[in-house]
């Protein structure tokens, strides 16, 4: 049971360091998105809040492909 908990703490600080590696990206581009699409303040939160939601709903969906297409039949060891 002890290294099926380290297993999940490990998987859950992976994702949450992705997730905050993405939304560093987004942040340090954000500025430049705004210049050359020359968006207006409201279309410019439109497009910043998409490419958040971007990344929380690419990690819930991609899940499902990942499990089809990954390893077959090994069932983690813990």
């Amino acid at each position: 049971m002890q290294a099926r908990l380290v297993f999940g703490a490990l998987t859950s600080a992976l994702a949450g360091f992705l997730l905050g590696f993405d939304t560093v990206v987004i942040s340090g581009a954000e500025q430049s998105i705004q210049k050359l699409g020359g968006l207006s303040p409201g279309v410019y939160g439109w497009a910043m809040r998409m490419a958040l939601w971007g990344t929380v709903l690419g990690s819930l969906i991609g899940a499902w492909p990942t499990d089809r297409s990954g390893r077959k039949g090994k069932k983690c060891q813990a």
